[in-house]
Parts: structure tokens; sequence; C-alpha cells
């Protein structure tokens, strides 16, 4: 169908929806993203011109309310609804181009409900092909299509986004080619470390990050993106902040959760890990967190069983989630990480949060410079870097304090620490802890002061910088909920 053709079933639709609806009462108009909100747009203006002066719009995103995320693969979906809008108790209309099986009206539908309550809803669609899935049927058509063999894809495009308006009947294999190509940009199964990452997986993985974050501030803060699968947080050392942001981040997508503690378990009777790894897979996990104080338990498991294993930090080696949530804590800053001047200071060679993100920083570009006492900090991390970023080493936090634009303070590990590393706490916070003194005299007044929690109030860093404007430690903790929702959707789907 020509360009022509088009805009003459644009007018049609324009017509039967003014021709159901009093142009004196209130009439919403809510587009189904991305063509169908175009197509919206597009229908807006012509309905005013008849008199609907009462007429507002906007747009919805469906994408954590698809039934078929598994089908489509791994994506980044940085749309985002645009509802300001009052529903409740008027006459809406739903707009999307293509109506086929029902499955993105019927995602529109259950993600309307966490907007408001219309009075009643209709349905417009540019094209109706039939082969419903779902007793969907429309309200509005432009064009009714019935021969369209079933292994062919209609295709609405718009000037706005193809540079050309059509209707275009073709061949399935052009969606198929569409719906695979995102995947190549995340194929891991399994989420084991940022050092193998390329800088298009892990600015993959963010930009994903950044759309499950909207979720957390709608009304009904859940998606069905995991419905049925099961997620285990087996957790073999301590934790409140990564077990808790795990088990809600799974809830959220909708998954089934279950809570392994190694206290009072068959692993604290003797059973070996892959034992009891094994068992708990038998039952029917999609997904396994890992937090094990031995370095290399999560690649341990994830050559082992058949689930996704994501590593919520395995002894120093790394914390490949903390790493993410502090880029994108960054990212979210600065608009970008590349470039940027960060210290990570404290106790760099017991921390697996320090190696996660000296790689994701070097990997995105960002200079690195890596502060502590000599018994802490090795000369060799200055050969850590993975990317186009460089890695630092200095024993004097004075001496770079005022030139970096992010200071990120490490606990001190007494856990992990075999022996004394410094002589005392006091002489540790003199030289090394982000003081009031150090922070006011030292730093730039604009400097990003992040932590990985939990603080040693007083020792690492002084309680006013913690709960000042500068800290962004309470926005991690924020961020890590989108970015572990990122980790098991990526996983979970690579992992069809």
């Amino acid at each position: 169908l020509p360009a022509e053709q088009l805009a003459a079933l644009t007018d049609a639709l324009v017509r039967e929806i003014a021709s159901s609806f009093s142009p004196d009462a209130p009439l919403n108009l809510v587009g189904i993203r991305t063509r169908g909100a175009i197509l919206a747009d597009r229908l807006v203006p012509r309905l005013r011109a008849l008199g609907f002066d009462q007429l507002d719009h906007g747009a919805i995103d469906i994408a954590m309310h698809r039934d078929d995320m598994s089908l489509r693969g791994p994506r980044p979906l940085i749309r985002s609804s645009r509802l300001h809008l009052d529903l409740d108790g008027k006459p809406l209309v739903l707009v999307d181009d293509v109506l086929f099986t029902g499955r993105s009206v019927r995602a529109a539908l259950d993600a309307l409900v966490e907007h408001g309550r219309p009075s009643n809803i209709k349905i417009a669609v540019l094209i109706d092909r039939g082969g419903r899935e779902y007793p969907i049927q429309p309200d509005f058509v432009g064009k009714l299509l019935t021969d369209v063999p079933k292994d062919h894809r209609v295709n609405v495009r718009f000037t706005e986004i193809d540079a050309r308006d059509e209707v275009v009947i073709a061949p399935s294999i052009e969606a198929e080619v569409s719906a695979t190509a995102p995947r190549l940009r995340w194929r891991h199964k399994h989420l084991l470390g940022l050092q193998h990452l390329t800088a298009e997986e892990i600015t993959f993985a963010l930009d994903t990050a950044r759309t499950f974050a909207e979720v957390s501030t709608r009304s009904v803060k859940k998606v069905p993106v995991l419905r049925g699968r099961v997620v285990v947080n087996a957790f073999f050392e301590d934790s409140t902040r990564t077990r808790m942001s795990f088990s809600l981040a799974a809830q959220r997508l909708s998954a089934d959760v279950i809570e392994f503690s190694e206290k009072g378990s068959s692993a604290s009777k003797g059973e070996t890990l892959i034992d009891t790894a094994r068992n708990i897979e038998a039952m029917g996990v999609d997904a396994m967190v890992i937090r094990h104080p031995a370095a290399g338990a999560a690649e341990l498991l994830a050559r082992t069983l058949k689930c996704s294993i994501i590593n919520a930090g395995d002894g120093a080696h790394e914390h490949p989630t903390q790493g993410l949530l502090d880029l994108y804590t960054i990212r979210e800053r600065f608009g970008r990480v590349e470039g940027l001047k960060v210290a990570i200071v404290g106790d760099i060679a017991n921390s697996r949060v320090a190696r996660s993100d000296l790689w994701g920083l070097t990997r995105l570009g960002a200079h690195v410079i890596l502060v502590g006492p000599p018994t802490l900090l090795p000369k060799s991390f200055e050969k850590l870097t993975v990317g186009p970023g460089t890695v630092k080493v200095t024993h004097d936090f004075d001496a770079v304090a005022g030139e970096v634009d992010v200071i990120y303070m490490l606990r001190v590990q007494n856990e992990r620490m075999k022996s004394a590393q410094f002589p005392t706490v006091r002489e540790f916070t003199r030289f090394f802890g982000l003081t009031w003194d150090r922070f006011t005299k030292k730093c730039r007044p604009d400097v990003l002061v992040m932590h990985p929690g939990p603080m040693n109030r007083g020792v690492e860093i002084h309680n006013e910088i913690a709960d000042g404007p500068n800290s962004a430690i309470l926005k991690q903790v924020e961020n890590g909920l989108a970015v572990r929702m990122a980790a098991l959707y990526l996983t979970t789907q690579a992992g069809n």
C-alpha cells in the first residue's frame, strides 16, 4: 500500500472515531509504542480539527507486559510510557498500527491498569489482519486484510522513523532477523564477572537496567517478564543489601524466589557445593544467584549446572552486579563514564568490588586511581586494565583527592584479612579515610562520593559526608534493584 492509501486509511480511522464520540465530552487517545504512538500523534490534530477540544493523548510502552519476551530475545527497552493525563472515568481509544494475534493489545490493557480506570476502552487499528490468539476485536479499523498468508508479516512504516509512509506485506524472515539480531548483543547465559565483557555488552546491560528502573516508579511495581521462572538465592556468606536486592528484583519480574542459606542446610553438614547446587537445580530452577567465600565458586557452578548462574560475590574475585550498579550510578550522574577520573580508596587487595569496578570502568574508558596502604594495594594492580581506560596506583590520598570526579570508598574487610595489614584503625583513617578535613580542603565541591556498604562510619568515611549531598550511597542501593532485574532478565533469556 503506497503513502496515499495509508493517508486515506488514516482519514477513515478519524471518521470512525469521530462518529462514535461527542466532540463536547472528554476523550483520551493512547498509542501503543512505537508505531501505534506515531499513529495516535497523527490522529490527534485531525480530531481536534473536527471540534474535539477536550481530547488528550499519550503513549504506553508494553514491553514489560508482554508474555512473549523470551521469543523476542534480550534487548534494551529504553522507551517509556507518556501518560501524563487523567484516565479515570473518561473514555479511551487505544491505538495500534497492526492487530494480528492480539498480544500487544492484551499487554497494553494490562499496562493501562497501572495508570487509571477509564470509563470504557475502544480499540483502533490501522490494519486488522486476523489471526487472533485472544478474543480481542477492534472497534475502529482502517483496513481489514483477510488474505495475508500466516508466514507473512504486515509492516506499517511511518516517515517519523522509517523515512517513508507505506504498508508492506513481506515473508516473515524479515521479522525473524529483526528478532534474533539483538540476541547477538547479549549472549551470556551466566554473569560471572565484568573482566571479560565488552564495552558494548556492559552498555547494553546498563541500558536494559535503565528501562527496568521505570518499573519501580509505577503504582504496581511488577511486570510478567519472568512469570513461571524460579530463581534461587544461594548465599554462603552473610548479606543484607545484595540478597534483598536480588529477591526483590526477581519478585518484580514475577519470578518465584527460593531463599537458601548455608546455616541449617546440608552444606553445614559437609555436603559439597556442587552436590548442594545440583539438588537445588533438580527442583526446576531457572537461575541461581550465588555468593560464596571461595573465589571461582560461581564459575564452577556455571560449568556444572544447566541453569543460569549470577555471581553475587565470590571471595576476593568479583562482584559484577555491584560493578554494574556503580557504573550505572556514575553514568546517571555525569551522562558518561569515558574520560572521568575515579579514585577507589582503601582495602583494594581484599575487595571484589574494586576488581569489578576497575574492569568495568577501564573497559568504558575511565581513568582509575587506586589509593591505599602498600599492604592493601600491590603495585601489580596497575596491570589490571582491560580497556581504553588507565590505572594508576598511589599511596598518597591527598595528592589525588582534588583531581578526581568520583571518590569510591571501600570498607576495611577484616573478615578477609589474613593478618593485621595496617597498624591501627586511627592511622588508616588519618591517611586513607575520607575525613571531613580532607573532604572540605582537598576535594572538588561537586565530587561524587560512593561506597558499596556496609560502611564503617568514622573509619573510611565521615558521617556527614556519607549522609551529605555529594553522597550517592543510597542511590547505589536504589540503582542496584534495576541492575539486578536486568541481570536476571538477560541471563535467563539468553539461556533459551
